[in-house]
C-alpha cells in the first residue's frame, strides 16, 4: 500500500478565527467534493515548509502563524493518505481560485459538515466543527505537540525489554547475534543469521498485544487506530516474509517479560533457538 504524505492548511481569515477557507476540487473522480487547500510534500522538505509552499502556489498568498494541529490517516482503496494539518493566517495576498479548483469559499467552523467533504477531511472537519475560539484550537496544537513528544520518546533501541531479552540469551551462552539487522525483513530486534531467528521484542501498546488487550487513547481515536493498523500490518508482512525465506520469527512481548513470567517466556525462546543450531561444515 502506498504512503502518500500530504499538508493541509487551514487558514483563518483575519480577525475571525471562526472562518476558515474551504476549496472545492475540480479534478479527478472526486471533483466537486470539498478539501482544505494543500499539497505533497517534496524530498527534503518539512511538512510545515510544504504546507506554506503549496499555499502560495495554489492560492497565491503568503501565511504566517502555522500550528501543527492535527494528523489525519486515511485508507483509500489503493493508497494511505497521512496529512499533516496546520492552522495558519494570510500574512499577505488574497486567496485566488486556481484552474484546479471550482470554488473557494470562507466559512464558519460550525457550518463545516454541510458541506461535501473529500473522505480524508471528514475526521479533521468534525473535530474543527466541535471548536469555536482560537483558544480551542491552541488547545489541538498543545496535545499535537504532547503526542510528538510522547512518540519521538519512544527508544526505537536498547529498550528495557530487549536488554533483558538479550541478558538471559547472553546467561544461555547464546551470543553472535546482531541487533537491528537490516539484512532481515522486518529489521529483527535480535537476529542469529546462521540459525535463521529472528526475534521481536514488541511494546504492548504500539503492536496490540494480543495477550494484554491494551486500551486505544481516547483522544484523536481515529488517527491511532490508523497508526496501530499500520503497525500491526508491518509485523504481519515481516513474519510472512521471514518464513517465506526459511527464517523462524519469534514474537516476545513487553508483558511476557514481567518477573512472574520471564522464565517461561524465555525457557521457551531459548528451546527454540537450540532447536536451530547452525549446520556444521565437514
Amino acid at each position: 500500500m502506498k504512503t502518500v504524505r500530504v499538508a493541509a492548511g487551514i487558514i483563518h481569515e483575519n480577525g475571525d478565527s471562526n472562518r476558515v477557507l474551504a476549496v472545492r476540487r475540480g479534478y479527478g473522480e472526486m471533483s466537486g467534493l470539498w478539501e482544505f487547500p494543500g499539497g505533497k510534500v517534496e524530498r527534503g522538505e518539512t511538512a510545515e515548509d510544504a504546507c506554506r509552499r503549496e499555499l502560495a502556489e495554489e492560492l497565491n498568498i503568503r501565511v504566517t502563524d502555522l500550528r501543527d494541529i492535527y494528523t489525519v490517516e486515511y485508507d483509500y482503496p489503493d493508497f494511505h493518505l497521512s496529512m499533516e494539518c496546520y492552522s495558519c493566517r494570510i500574512e499577505e495576498g488574497e486567496p485566488q481560485k486556481s484552474d484546479r479548483q471550482l470554488e473557494i469559499r470562507w466559512i464558519e467552523r460550525r457550518s463545516l459538515a454541510t458541506l461535501s467533504w473529500m473522505p480524508a477531511d471528514v475526521e479533521l472537519v468534525n473535530t474543527l466543527s466541535r471548536t469555536s475560539s482560537d483558544e480551542d484550537l491552541a488547545a489541538l496544537a498543545k496535545r499535537r505537540h504532547d503526542s510528538r513528544h510522547s512518540m519521538q520518546g519512544n527508544k526505537r533501541q536498547n529498550t528495557k525489554p530487549e536488554l533483558l531479552v538479550r541478558q538471559r540469551l547472553r546467561a544461555a551462552g547464546l551470543t553472535g547475534y546482531r541487533l537491528q539487522w537490516k539484512k532481515a525483513p522486518g529489521r529483527p530486534d535480535i537476529a542469529f543469521p546462521g540459525r535463521k531467528i529472528a526475534i521481536f521484542v514488541n511494546g504492548c501498546f504500539w503492536h496490540r498485544c494480543p495477550h494484554c488487550n491494551p486500551s486505544t487513547p481516547k483522544r484523536n481515536t481515529e488517527f491511532w487506530e490508523a497508526k496501530f493498523r499500520r503497525n500491526i500490518e508491518r509485523d504481519a508482512r515481516a513474519i510472512t516474509e521471514l518464513k517465506e525465506l526459511g527464517w523462524t520469527p519469534i514474537t516476545i512481548w513487553e508483558c511476557e517479560l514481567k518477573r512472574d513470567k520471564i522464565d517461561e517466556t524465555m525457557a521457551r525462546v531459548i528451546a527454540t533457538i537450540n532447536e536451530h543450531a547452525p549446520k556444521t561444515r565437514r
